[in-house]
């Protein structure tokens, strides 16, 4: 698989450059509901990139945005915030490009999937910080809320996946 399937260089810095920095706004935007939400409970806007990026462009670059998200999350809001980031963020990229490649699986099936291991991911994290198993007690409210933002972000994702990837076809 190429890295850049565009036709210049050029294009695909720009294109991964705008949809980096879309994921980094889409984060810190997400930081404003946090305060109406359950603690630990985000609603992942950023993975519609993700999502998108695997799709539109390849896994390569989608892996990049991912990590470099999990750096960013780690720069702005600490070093738990980005593993945790980072350990969710890599089993759901790992379950979209799977669904992507091997099922027909529509965007919701995908991202609510993506969803469900990014919790796990992030649980099996928080379990090694607070050094207590207990903290799975708190698995079937995270997995419920990831159901209903993954049933989210998957919707929008079907919605501006087909026009992203008209408009990319064009570069």
């Amino acid at each position: 698989m190429k890295l850049n399937p565009f036709k210049s260089a050029a294009g695909y810095v720009a294109i991964t450059g705008i949809m980096l920095a879309l994921a980094a706004a889409l984060t810190t935007l997400e930081s404003l509901f946090s305060a109406f939400l359950p603690a630990g409970v985000r609603i992942g806007l950023a993975n519609i990139v993700v999502l998108c990026a695997a799709e539109c462009i390849n896994a390569p670059t989608a892996l990049l945005i991912t990590l470099l998200k999990s750096v960013f999350v780690l720069l702005t809001r600490g070093f738990t915030a980005g593993v945790m980031s980072l350990c969710g963020g890599l089993p759901a990229f790992a379950v979209t490009i799977f669904m992507l490649k091997k099922t027909s699986a529509s965007y919701i099936g995908i991202s609510v999937s993506g969803a469900v291991l990014h919790i796990f991911g992030q649980l099996f994290a928080a379990c090694f910080f607070t050094g207590s198993i207990y903290t799975l007690y708190y698995a079937p409210l995270l997995l419920v809320t990831a159901v209903a933002s993954g049933f989210f972000t998957g919707a929008v994702s079907g919605r501006i996946s087909p026009l992203l990837k008209n408009r990319i076809s064009r570069l």
